[in-house]
């Protein structure tokens, strides 16, 4: 059985954020195995990406690879990184994809991405974001769209609530509630049960905002616009009623002064 224990999980995401990871017990790899939103997310993430072929490109909170392996696969001569926090998570990604030249995993935050400025044409992540704590979202929209060149892509999949408000809000407890019990019965429907015990389990945290901070899609458009980031559109993953949805965006072109 899948144990995950987020005490104390993060101090301050400037300190790495998702390395709750790095205290995981479980094998990743094969966690989603059985959920068709998940591989169906990152088919569309996939093709949202366009055509990478000959460029670079950054899978922010890579995890173990998944969606990275994935992108290798579909653009064999795209120069690729992956970005973690989780010292675990980058050792693990490295195992599956370390063999290539054209793949670099490095360990770093979404508040410290260690590439240079306008460096890729494609900012990509995937359930990652919403461990960002509300007070620093700016910031990573900001650090994102640093690294992107202008006119870079951005696709940013994750789990969305549709009711801001404090952690206590009646409203918002019953939207994240019934989306996230219906996301597991959804789980238990198609023989995910080791993702319907990771979303039940969720469930506490991500209603006390401790270490899963989900929001609704307009407060991270917001950010991303502010940061310089335009054309942002949201697509949902099907089922559209458990919130799991992609945004996407393209970095504005400054003009020479």
């Amino acid at each position: 059985m899948t144990i995950i224990r987020r005490q104390g999980f993060v101090k301050g995401f400037e300190d790495g954020g998702m390395g709750f990871w790095d205290r995981f017990d479980g094998d990743y790899e094969s966690l989603f195995d059985r959920d068709p939103m998940y591989w169906e997310a990152l088919d569309m993430m996939l093709e949202l990406s366009g055509d990478l072929a000959g460029k670079r490109a950054l899978d922010l909170g890579c995890g173990a690879g998944v969606f990275l392996s994935r992108l290798a696969e579909a653009f064999p001569n795209a120069e690729l990184y992956g970005v973690d926090p989780s010292k675990k998570m980058v050792r693990r990604c490295e195992r599956r994809l370390g063999h290539s030249a054209r793949v670099r995993i490095l360990r770093g935050s979404a508040l410290r991405i260690p590439l240079p400025d306008e460096h890729v044409h494609a900012v990509l992540s995937n359930l990652a974001l919403h461990h960002v704590p509300p007070p620093e979202r700016p910031a990573c929209a900001r650090e994102i769209a640093r690294v992107l060149r202008p006119g870079g892509r951005l696709v940013y999949a994750d789990l969305f609530c549709d009711v801001e408000g404090p952690p206590e809000d009646p409203d918002r407890c019953r939207d994240i509630i019934q989306k996230m019990v219906g996301k597991s019965l959804y789980d238990l429907d198609h023989g995910a049960y080791r993702t319907m015990l990771l979303h039940l389990g969720d469930i506490p945290a991500v209603l006390t905002e401790d270490g899963e901070y989900f929001t609704t899609d307009r407060v991270w458009r917001e950010a991303f616009r502010e940061a310089g980031i335009e054309r942002l559109e949201v697509k949902p993953v099907p089922p559209e009623e458990f919130g799991y949805r992609i945004i996407t965006g393209i970095k504005a072109w400054t003009e020479e002064v």
